[in-house]
């Protein structure tokens, strides 16, 4: 599987410049998609209806996981070739992955050439652990109470969404007490994981998305450039 991991949308975007790379990523002419709203699970129908108008001008089949249909969750993956997870509460979506065991089949396709998007909470899913959630959510992600989310850990990897708002600054020490490759995405930016190699896709060329080394020295990724991690990023 192809990891895409997004660290949110801009209020004011109006590209789809990544959705249209992803697309290329799948090299069919129309895309079977899976949209899944379950991080606003208030509000999944609204969610649905901003996925349709922002993607109208792209070639696409959708269908959508919801409470009612989770039981065919195996189904609705084996369908899809791009598995849509929009942003949210990235615990509500932990929290209902673990309790129906959705974890379990999306480990099962892992080694699939399907493609997993993720936006905001949805990136922050098959990670280790990374940096959200509830409060900042709520409050537009411009409020200082940040905590680190424990996920899926399909990936060996942490993420910061939003990685612009200046407060999100505090991510570069939180890392310091984890063992992990981490990565800060500000917002219209999209890392790629494709087995041992990663690289980046942006919808506006000034936005930036980081990688910490070792040392946890912020580094810049470059759209156009593929690295490659020995390892892989496989947990």
């Amino acid at each position: 599987m192809i990891y895409v991991l997004s660290g949110g949308r801009s209020k004011d975007s109006k590209e789809i410049n990544i959705e249209k790379e992803v697309f290329k990523l799948v090299g069919k002419t129309k895309i079977n998609i899976l949209f899944c709203p379950l991080a606003q699970i208030n509000n999944t129908d609204k969610c649905i209806e901003r996925f349709n108008e922002y993607m109208k001008d792209l070639n696409y089949d959708a269908k959508y996981l919801i409470m009612d249909n989770l039981n065919q969750f195996d189904d609705l993956f084996n369908w899809c070739d791009i598995f849509y997870v929009y942003g949210g509460v990235c615990d509500t979506l932990v929290k209902i992955f673990k309790e129906y065991k959705l974890d379990l089949i999306l480990k099962k396709y892992d080694d699939s050439n399907k493609i997993y998007y993720g936006i905001s909470a949805g990136a922050m899913l098959p990670t280790v652990t990374s940096l959200g959630d509830k409060d900042m959510f709520s409050d537009n992600f411009h409020n200082y109470n940040y905590k680190m989310v424990n996920c899926l850990g399909i990936l060996n990897i942490s993420i910061c969404p939003h990685y612009q708002n200046e407060d999100l600054i505090i991510y570069n020490d939180i890392i310091k007490k984890y063992n992990l490759h981490s990565f800060g995405i500000e917002e219209d930016c999209a890392l790629v994981i494709d087995g041992t190699k990663y690289y980046v896709f942006k919808d506006y060329k000034y936005k930036s998305l980081y990688e910490f080394d070792k040392n946890y020295k912020m580094i810049p990724l470059y759209e156009g450039v593929k690295y490659e991690k020995n390892s892989g990023f496989r947990s």
